[in-house]
């Protein structure tokens, strides 16, 4: 797995993001971007690409990309407060205890991308701490914390995931 970044500039995080996405993809593959679709649930996949799996987030200053061979999700977003209302929707007290808010946040949105989901079951997805080590919600998923300036990011894969961020010009 490698997780590509880039600052997003005065220009759209959508437009960006998939810019970035079709770099790191000719990056890794040597060819044009395929086809993307999505799922019932809104995931973009290659429908061509099967054993490509990739993930996308954007914030007010970044954007984050992540290419696979296993599903993956990614999130990244810009310090911000989050409301004491959005905290009791989708944590716990004992997880606010070990993580950051806004860390927990991006956690749990890596994760629902990641299968695919919806925000309808944040409140279901724990997680926990040991340490540095993060424990995901279920044994088949590793997640990531990571600061990208001073953005938030997280990541959660089913498989190895080694950071590789890339400046685009």
């Amino acid at each position: 797995m490698r997780l590509f970044c880039t600052s997003r500039g005065e220009r759209g995080g959508s437009e960006v993001v998939y810019e970035l996405l079709e770099y790191a993809y000719k990056l890794d593959h040597g060819s044009a971007l395929p086809a993307i679709k999505k799922t019932p649930n809104g995931k973009p996949y290659f429908p061509d690409r099967l054993d490509v799996h990739f993930s996308l987030s954007h914030c007010r200053t970044h954007v984050l990309c992540a290419l696979s061979e296993h599903p993956v999700g990614v999130d990244i977003e810009s310090p911000r407060q989050i409301s004491q209302r959005a905290l009791k929707f989708f944590s716990t007290e004992e997880e606010l205890a070990l993580f950051d808010p806004l860390d927990l946040w991006v956690l749990k949105e890596s994760y629902i991308k990641l299968y695919g989901g919806i925000l309808v079951n944040v409140r279901t997805i724990r997680f926990s701490r040991t340490g540095k080590h993060i424990i995901a919600p279920d044994d088949s998923a590793v997640s990531m914390l990571y600061r990208i300036g001073d953005c938030h990011a997280a990541v959660s894969c089913m498989g190895e995931i080694l950071l590789d961020c890339v400046e685009m010009l």
